[in-house]
């Protein structure tokens, strides 16, 4: 078969128009991460280790030294506007959920398994048998990030935030001489806190991505406050000094944790 100058031509034409598709192609699929979104959100889950006036035994909440837990997991959804064209600049606000707990299986700390009075009732104290602590916190933040934007895949950043925090918990426990268990709640607190974050985003996709980092969190900077309860089985968190309610409530009391967090990571548009 004859081949003639036209379809060597044409040959040749085809091959370069497929080269230069196959070109504008890659480039448009590994060049997007080079221009910052418009919007991202991110949706972490986190584990939580309380810190020293955190962090304790769980009897250690009944003499107000520390609140009994020993460590915690959450997750965290944030909703960042890039304002700027670089990148850079990262309003945003933030939800989340933290779970503190703890568990002791060979001794509760209210013997007679009713406390009629918080914090000076005289039947706190030891005896044998099963206790657990829960701790929430649901918050609601604003805050401010600064994205070190490099026109590559991972970009390091920095936050802060400040916001409301609804803090609770449980207190469970069953004795052995009864083999009843009794829930005693710490009443809703509400109280102000802040955050102070560092993470890096890697962009995988135009649109899909993952973060990770690591936060100080301390939940109640501002509004603490300290009550007396004569409701049988509930109690205050307590966290403001107070010695006219407990000696041991000599000091302010913080709630400080590090969280350490990984998630997914979504891009909306484009600056």
């Amino acid at each position: 078969m004859k081949i003639t100058k036209f379809t060597i031509l044409l040959m040749l034409v085809s091959v370069i128009l497929v080269g230069s598709l196959q070109s504008q192609v890659k480039t448009k699929t590994t060049s997007y991460w080079k221009k910052p979104a418009g919007f991202i959100i991110e949706w972490n889950f986190s584990y939580s280790q309380p810190l020293p006036n955190m962090m304790g035994d769980m009897g250690e909440q009944f003499s107000f030294k520390n609140y009994g837990v020993k460590t915690g997991f959450g997750s965290q959804i944030y909703f960042k506007l890039v304002t700027d064209k670089k990148g850079r600049i990262r309003p945003y606000m933030t939800l989340g959920y933290d779970l503190f707990l703890n568990t002791d299986d060979n001794n509760v700390y209210i013997p007679a398994n009713v406390l009629t009075e918080w914090p000076s009732d005289p039947s706190v104290g030891t005896a044998s048998g099963k206790s657990k602590m829960y701790l929430h916190n649901f918050s609601a933040a604003v805050g401010f990030e600064y994205a070190f934007f490099n026109k590559t895949r991972w970009t390091p950043y920095t936050n802060f935030d400040f916001g409301l925090n609804m803090i609770f918990g449980t207190y469970k426990q069953t004795p052995n001489s009864t083999g009843q268990e009794v829930s005693l709640p710490d009443k809703n607190a509400r109280r102000l806190g802040l955050g102070l974050g560092a993470g890096v985003q890697g962009r995988l996709t135009k649109n899909f991505g993952v973060s990770f980092g690591v936060k100080y969190k301390l939940p109640n900077l501002l509004l603490k406050d300290s009550k007396k309860s004569t409701e049988v089985n509930k109690m205050y968190i307590n966290d403001k000094e107070d010695v006219a309610l407990s000696p041991n409530l000599s000091k302010d009391r913080n709630m400080m944790y590090l969280q350490i967090y990984v998630g997914a990571t979504f891009f909306i548009g484009k600056k």
